[in-house]
């Protein structure tokens, strides 16, 4: 009896402890399933769904993980307001609470949609334009705690608007008034492109045509755009900043493509676009090119005419960049641009010029030189610059020297780096300064992986690599609404995998042959398929698969073209790429 009495009492305690057990798995696997706010901080599980990002070199692996989970993605707040981030990764710097849409707000817009964070950008930009004036004008920085308050420093002061809106800058010259406009304009162009939400097109657009007219404000007869500095406040580079020319003319072009995209009611709208973004192209072409130097003007001064006395600056890299400067104009610039090394402080990319040390005095309308430095925004129209004219070796080399920053500071970058006069560098402003690693997201994808998310809804991969990546491979795992892309370039093609609700069109940039005229193969699910060229691109059509059986793809050059290996050779061949481990988001998306 006793025996017995044991053997129930153990069978009762084994059956409570295997029900508990039971219960709180099932608990612990609701709870884990259960969605996030869309804005919460990026989390730290690691059984979230894993991507990766197969680079051959490590330290870009690593310190674009970096600079995506420990500095971009730690500055959003959802507790200052869902669609928040500050443009410091501690959250203080440059003040709490504070938003900055101009350029900052862009840059980091612009790599959250490519850590997919959709929901969290549409809603900074619905934030944003409340702030919107009845003329379209925006502002260069959202103050809520200053609301009609002086701000500036000493003598220079501007007042903060009633809605905590910062609409003119306390630096003598008002520079910055040509920012807000195109960055509001790109960052409705870049959302778009990656949901191709018509609905939400159409409803934003009165909003992005506003901002667009405002900007045309600013545009005289000639076509010359006023504002001073676009992105430097010292130097203000009063009045016609040579950057805010070429910006202007992309932010006319963003405009009138995005009125297209909307239909036929759109189209008046599109052609003013187009006709304004073509004037100040002109203009800019045939006023401010200096033949006897073969480079762009900085800046046009109402008093003292062009200012072309720094060396190159990047007014030069904006021009290429944003294809702006006429075929030849290009030919003759170019070669200098990919060269010079004086725009490198201490190596680091990428300075406003190449001599800062020339700047005179009248040129500062407040008291410090603080511009006069290494900045973000320049290297990425440095690196869409040498993306655009296919320099993979440079643009690699600044990517390199960027990730070498971080890694050698905990992980963070500083705002400016200014050169100390001896050839080497100084690093100003607030230590977790976002806009570095936001651009180290961007233009990993958008340049050195040449990621392109076009307004038809294809998809376009155009890398700028160089012959070694070519041969030790590269790719990375892409899902945008709802659709995955997974692929590897090597020896001279492409393998991958696709799943998505439809079809998909595909436009990949192989590397030049060695035969002229060289046909591209291609092959869906292990049959033969038509690959059309255009503009230097092969496309594909990837039919609508599940992802328990997705679609498999190829391309490469036909054998005996100067494609080197076979398929089985490029898939399994050579050193595996160092792997990049990130969570998933709602859009395209690969950290």
């Amino acid at each position: 009896m006793i025996s017995g009495a044991v053997a129930t009492l153990t069978f009762t305690l084994t059956l409570t402890f295997v029900l508990t057990f039971v219960l709180t798995l099932v608990l612990t696997l609701v709870l884990a399933a259960a969605p996030s706010h869309p804005s919460a901080s990026f989390p730290q599980d690691r059984n979230a769904d894993v991507y990766r990002l197969n680079l051959p070199e490590d330290i870009i692996v690593r310190t674009y993980q970096t600079a995506a989970v420990q500095n971009v993605l730690a500055a959003v707040n959802p507790k200052i307001f869902f669609g928040y981030w500050s443009v410091c990764a501690d959250g203080k710097g440059f003040g709490y609470g504070y938003t900055y849409p101009s350029l900052d707000g862009h840059e980091i817009g612009d790599a959250l949609l490519r850590l997919g964070r959709v929901d969290v950008v549409k809603a900074n930009l619905d934030y944003v334009r409340s702030f919107q004036r009845p003329d379209g004008s925006l502002p260069i920085a959202v103050l809520p705690d200053m609301a009609g308050k002086p701000i500036g420093d000493g003598a220079h002061i501007a007042t903060v608007a009633a809605n905590g809106g910062l609409y003119e800058h306390w630096v003598p010259g008002n520079p910055l008034r040509a920012l807000a406009d195109p960055t509001y304009i790109q960052n409705a162009d870049d959302i778009f492109r990656m949901t191709l939400d018509l609905a939400w097109l159409k409803k934003q657009l009165p909003s992005v045509n506003r901002s667009a007219d405002h900007l045309a404000t600013l545009t005289d007869a000639r076509g010359a755009v006023s504002g001073a500095g676009y992105y430097v406040e010292r130097p203000a580079r009063i009045e016609y900043d040579g950057v805010a020319q070429c910006h202007a003319v992309d932010a006319f072009r963003r405009a009138a493509a995005l009125n297209r995209a909307a239909g036929n009611e759109a189209a008046a709208a599109a052609a003013k676009y187009e006709a304004l973004a073509e004037r100040i192209r002109r203009h800019f072409t045939d006023r401010f090119w200096i033949e006897a130097k073969g480079q762009f003007a900085e800046y046009d001064n109402p008093a003292r005419g062009l200012i072309s006395s720094h060396g190159l600056t990047d007014t030069d890299w904006a021009a290429i960049a944003l294809d702006v400067a006429a075929p030849a104009q290009a030919a003759v610039l170019w070669p200098k641009l990919k060269a010079e090394k004086g725009f490198y402080f201490g190596g680091m990319p990428t300075g406003i010029a190449t001599r800062p040390d020339t700047y005179e005095d009248w040129e500062f309308t407040h008291g410090d030189r603080h511009d006069l430095a290494a900045m973000g925004r320049v290297w990425y129209l440095d690196a869409e610059a040498r993306a655009r004219m296919g320099d993979a070796e440079g643009l690699l080399r600044g990517i390199r020297r960027v990730c070498e920053e971080g890694a050698g500071n905990d992980g963070y970058w500083r705002e400016r780096y200014q050169p100390d006069g001896g050839g080497g560098v100084k690093a100003a402003g607030p230590n977790t300064y976002c806009e570095y690693p936001a651009n180290l997201i961007r233009i990993v994808q958008r340049f050195l992986l040449g990621v392109d998310m076009e307004l038809d809804g294809s998809i376009v991969l155009a890398p700028a690599a160089t012959e070694d990546w070519w041969r030790r491979g590269f790719g990375q795992r892409l899902e945008w609404r709802g659709r995955s892309l997974r692929y590897e370039m090597k020896d001279g093609g492409i393998t991958g995998t696709y799943d998505g609700d439809g079809p998909q069109e595909l436009g990949v940039r192989l590397p030049p042959s060695g035969a002229a005229r060289a046909a591209v193969r291609a092959a869906i699910n292990g049959r033969p398929a038509v690959a059309r060229s255009e503009n230097g691109l092969a496309f594909i059509t990837l039919p609508a698969a599940s992802k328990s059986r997705p679609c498999r793809f190829e391309m490469g050059r036909e054998a005996g073209a100067g494609t080197a290996g076979t398929t089985e050779q490029r898939r399994t061949g050579g050193r595996r790429p160092q792997e990049l481990e990130i969570l998933s988001g709602d859009a395209c998306r690969a950290i």
